[in-house]
């Protein structure tokens, strides 16, 4: 116990937390062979003991920082391989490695902001540096593909910025129109940038084309905290203006998200695209529960840090396929368990995971969100067509991506007839088998982490 209390008594450090990763993207920068695994070392570290501190001090908004910290690690920890060419692609110039270090540093700063009591508009700030960071680090890797999916992001950015921008200036005023107008524009702008549909025309492509740690740190923490940021600002206004219809909003917002995510799943032939559209579904998962409070708000809150977990996990392995077969065609990628053990088995127990499947995490945080829905007063519809959506995405994932491990092809393999000897573990470096390892103890023992907090908090 005294040594909670003295956690709790350095809880002010977690502001700091913001000029940390800066500090370490520059040190990584300046050696792109050894650096990276000290950054991803001391981020770990720092993901630790801003855990303790945070549940010591009974901070649950700190606990987003832990998040971004902790898939941060595995990010500086993984990018050397697959940027030097390690993982069987063309290795990147000396000068982009570094600027991509630096610019990753930059991008966890501000997705550590976002996890802040900072005010609205100091919240706006970092959300925008989210968006100048990821857009460069999108547009990195060589090819017309990043500068267009580049492009299109900044495009709906912009927008997005602009208006949320202008509905925090209308918050501010006396006038009640003027503030239900400055909620809707701030749900307009900040659901563009967390990509909640119709708004979410950038996401697919920047996710797809984003080197694969930083497409795992869009997916896992931009989105989300984006959405902890404008629940924030919706609570302030419905408390302001004694209305609940911003949270109507954000439900409508969220199902919408579900749907179209859920639909568009079993129709993608590239695997990152899949998850791209996997997350739009799993943002409209959290849009519901935080529109919907109580123990919904609950689940969502805790359905930030699960399938954070696992979505990182899966665009992990799913950036080193790409190296290994030379291809995301889903149709053109088989037996992974033969040629990339340790990818394979991290990838089933993330997609696993995904789809929801019990014990696993994301299942007992859906089952808070449904739960919580069934018991609020006249939200028992909602509460079904989540649960309803999910199963769909449950089967969505399950008709496309069993061909990854069961169809006969092999890594720059022509003939998908003509089966090939196991090559065991050739290829997979010791940084990929640890960052498996530590994403796969970790997004399974969610299962177990998120009923115990669940009890606790109750």
């Amino acid at each position: 116990m005294d040594l909670m209390h003295a956690l709790a008594a350095w809880s002010w450090l977690s502001p700091l937390m913001v000029a940390f990763p800066v500090l370490l993207g520059a040190l990584a920068a300046l050696d792109a062979r050894r650096a990276p695994y000290a950054a991803s070392a001391l981020l770990a570290l720092g993901g630790v003991v801003a855990l303790l501190s945070a549940i010591a001090a009974h901070h649950w908004a700190d606990q987003y920082a832990t998040l971004v910290l902790v898939l941060a690690s595995v990010a500086f920890g993984l990018s050397p391989g697959y940027l030097t060419g390690t993982g069987g692609h063309d290795p990147w110039p000396h000068g982009r490695i570094r600027a991509y270090y630096a610019l990753l540093g930059a991008f966890v700063a501000s997705l550590v902001a976002l996890g802040q009591a900072w005010p609205l508009i100091d919240l706006w700030v970092a959300v925008e540096a989210t968006t100048l960071t990821s857009v460069a680090l999108v547009a990195l890797p060589p090819g017309r593909g990043p500068f267009e999916a580049a492009w299109k992001y900044v495009v709906m950015a912009v927008f997005g910025g602009l208006v949320a921008l202008f509905g925090i200036v209308l918050l501010g005023s006396p006038a009640r129109d003027f503030v239900e107008w400055g909620v809707l524009a701030l749900i307009i702008g900040f659901g563009t940038k967390a990509g909640l549909v119709p708004l979410h025309t950038w996401l697919p492509d920047a996710h797809a084309e984003a080197p694969a740690p930083v497409s795992a740190l869009l997916s896992g923490a931009e989105l989300a905290g984006i959405l902890v940021v404008l629940r924030g600002g919706v609570n302030q206004a419905a408390a302001q203006l004694d209305v609940l219809w911003p949270h109507r909003v954000l439900v409508g917002l969220g199902l919408l998200s579900l749907a179209v995510g859920v639909a568009l799943i079993a129709r993608q032939r590239n695997l990152k695209r899949l998850l791209a559209y996997s997350s739009i579904e799993h943002v409209g998962v959290i849009a519901v529960g935080l529109g919907l409070g109580g123990l919904a708000g609950l689940g969502a809150l805790l359905h930030v840090f699960t399938h954070g977990l696992a979505k990182a996990q899966a665009f992990y392995h799913a950036g080193h396929v790409q190296a290994r077969y030379g291809t995301l065609a889903i149709d053109e990628i088989g037996q992974l368990h033969r040629y990339l053990p340790w990818t394979s088995a991290g990838l089933a127990v993330s997609t696993l995971a995904l789809a929801g499947v019990p014990p696993l995490g994301l299942f007992w945080s859906e089952w808070l969100v449904v739960l919580g829905g069934l018991k609020t007063p006249g939200e028992g519809a909602v509460a079904i067509a989540v649960a309803v959506l999910l199963a769909a995405g449950f089967l969505a994932l399950a008709f496309r991506l069993p061909t990854l491990w069961y169809q006969l092809r092999a890594p720059g393999q022509a003939d998908a007839g003509r089966q090939l000897p196991a090559v065991g573990l050739r290829g997979e470096s010791a940084a990929v088998r640890l960052s498996t390892i530590t994403l796969t103890i970790l997004t399974a023992s969610a299962g177990l982490v998120v009923p115990w907090l669940y009890h606790w908090h109750a």
